[in-house]
């Protein structure tokens, strides 16, 4: 809504816009943070749960061995308009509280960079979580 008010002079109806997210490249840390986003806001401490997050490329990949959780750098989210968002290579990844995946638990879903068809995330269970707890 108030990415929708910054643009009123561009005439934007509520019901056009949709919610957009993008990994910080190069990737940030909270404490690396200098100023607040233009338009926006940042998300930090969600893990990826069923992949691993590549800060170079910026994009999802297979997680490492053994290794459950990967740490998501801040995540940029915002809104645009439907026409511009971007759909090619990207994930729309669900977020939960926490790792019991149910209805109350799901908070919404973040569109993630990745290179590789949804079906293989979807058949990882890839979800992005705010505890691992």
């Amino acid at each position: 809504q108030e990415v929708n008010r910054a643009h009123a002079s561009d005439r934007w109806a509520l019901d056009d816009v949709v919610m957009t997210s993008e990994v910080t490249f190069p990737p940030k840390t909270v404490e690396t943070l200098k100023d607040e986003p233009s338009e926006g806001v940042y998300v930090y401490g969600l893990f990826l749960e069923g992949c691993g997050w590549d800060g170079k490329a910026n994009k999802m990949v297979d997680s490492e061995p053994k290794k459950l959780y990967t740490a998501l750098p801040v995540l940029a989210v915002t809104g645009k308009l439907a026409k511009d968002a971007v759909t090619k290579n990207t994930f729309e990844t669900p977020c939960y509280k926490v790792k019991k995946r149910t209805g109350l638990n799901f908070i919404s879903t973040f569109t993630l960079r990745s290179e590789d068809h949804t079906n293989k995330w979807i058949m990882r269970g890839v979800a992005l979580l705010c505890s691992v707890d």
